[in-house]
């Protein structure tokens, strides 16, 4: 069937179909960020002001909370958008 030749009723129940389906998909990729992220890693993320480090101090279900690496500013962040920093030696 073509989008074209659909009614307003079936153009709606397409539309709940696809918010739920692109919620589902968003929800895999919090779900998936959370997992790789725990209290006291570091972290950097892109701030208003270039890239920011920092060090996880909470993980909520949707957002994580990162002390900046200078200790005056806390940052609610959504896991998707910080990346790990690796340990050099």
């Amino acid at each position: 069937m073509r989008i074209e030749d659909m009614s307003i009723d079936e153009l709606l129940e397409l539309n709940q179909y696809i918010c739920q389906r692109i919620d589902e998909l968003q929800e895999q990729e919090t779900l998936q960020a959370l997992s790789r992220l725990r209290v006291g890693l570091k972290v950097t993320f892109e701030g208003r002001e270039g890239p920011v480090l920092g060090i996880v101090t909470k993980i909520n279900r949707k957002s994580v909370i990162v002390l900046g690496e200078e200790g005056r500013k806390q940052y609610k962040i959504s896991p998707e958008l910080l990346r790990p920093l690796r340990d050099v030696k």
